[in-house]
């Protein structure tokens, strides 16, 4: 067998090269990172709508009214064409309505997002879906690796704990290799506007039934509910149950970020709950935590629906018809979206011109 290291020659190039590829993300920087879309085009396509994404923050321009900031569950959930066709009624001029989203829940990917989109176009309001129980552990998102770069959002991860700092630079470590690679050979999917449509809207779950039972095409018609009935009225509104598993310390950093950031575009900013297959037949919506608290802007509206309202028509038995796992299907997301819809126009029209949502 032969030796792992058989001269000192040998022995000292490989520390050479292991010291390289954990110094590479600190050596990228110093040399000048390449452009932030780079990041974008090296984000497999599978953990979301990337080109689509990569489009709306690099190659689009023009203000943004509403930009929808979350996870699959928002990209599953709410139908921004509709949002969009009502804004535009409600404007008496076409609006622009917009939405960033990976998959699997992440707060530091979510502020990556929104970071991302507000230093390249002005937007009017942001509406964030906030991390449910389906977000486990408190550590950098599984995708991190991908869009992560030393030497940027600096300000945001001074407050981190040492160890959450080793973390975000062992994720950096892992993607400097591909990184220089995208810098080297882009991949540029998002000019391929089919591929920028479908995955846009992840059409391919939406005919499809519960955890693959056949697709029921059901009512997508909301049943009447109040717009006020929507919105949280405080932490003790009966409504919503703001006092689940509290989020660990990272995504707490992260959800403060967001709400710095807010503060820093001077922009709008509200959270939205989508509903998820487990709270059939729940009267109120559950909630981690008092996000208004959580992101330290007291008076940023929190929007939902309790499943056992939304669902009021449906009969029990045919409420997992609207679902294809924990997301909606294209049953569930048009009867959330026209539900939710007149809640977000009116919260829109509040914003704008000031006021309360009614």
């Amino acid at each position: 067998m032969f030796p792992a290291i058989w001269s000192n020659r040998h022995a000292v190039a490989l520390i050479v090269v292991v010291a390289t590829l954990l110094s590479l993300p600190v050596l990228m920087s110093v040399a000048g990172l390449p452009p932030r879309d780079r990041v974008y085009s090296g984000i497999r396509v599978e953990t979301g709508t990337v080109p689509l994404d990569e489009q709306q923050v690099f190659e689009e321009k023009g203000p943004v009214d509403i930009l929808f900031v979350g996870s699959s569950l928002l990209v599953r959930g709410l139908d921004v064409n509709y949002v969009e066709q009502q804004l535009s009624a409600q404007l008496g001029r076409p609006a622009k309505v917009s939405r960033l989203a990976l998959k699997w829940q992440g707060l530091d990917m979510q502020y990556m997002l929104m970071h991302d989109l507000l230093e390249h176009r002005k937007v009017g309001m942001v509406v964030m879906n906030m991390p449910t129980l389906a977000l486990i552990g408190d550590s950098p998102h599984i995708q991190a690796y991908r869009w992560m770069r030393w030497g940027e959002f600096p300000r945001s991860t001074t407050a981190l704990p040492f160890r959450d700092r080793m973390a975000i630079y062992g994720a950096e470590v892992l993607g400097a290799p591909r990184q220089l690679v995208n810098y080297l050979r882009p991949n540029r999917l998002v000019e391929n506007p089919q591929l920028v449509r479908t995955l846009g809207s992840q059409s391919e779950y939406g005919a499809v039934g519960y955890y693959g039972g056949p697709f029921v095409n059901e009512p997508r018609t909301p049943p009447a509910i109040p717009v006020d009935s929507i919105f949280s009225h405080g932490e003790s509104d009966p409504n919503f149950d703001f006092h689940g598993l509290a989020l660990g310390p990272y995504h707490q950093h992260w959800a403060r970020e967001i709400g710095n950031l807010a503060n820093q575009y001077h922009v709008s900013f509200a959270m939205m709950h989508i509903p998820e297959d487990t709270e059939k037949g729940m009267t109120t919506v559950p909630e981690r935590m008092y996000w208004p608290e959580a992101i330290g802007i007291p008076s940023a509206p929190v929007l939902g629906i309790p499943a056992a309202t939304l669902f009021r028509d449906t009969l029990p038995a045919e409420v997992d018809n609207y679902y294809y796992d924990q997301h909606f299907n294209d049953n569930g997301r048009e009867l959330f979206t026209r539900a939710i819809t007149p809640a977000l126009l009116a919260l829109y029209e509040k914003e704008a011109h000031g006021g309360s949502p009614q």
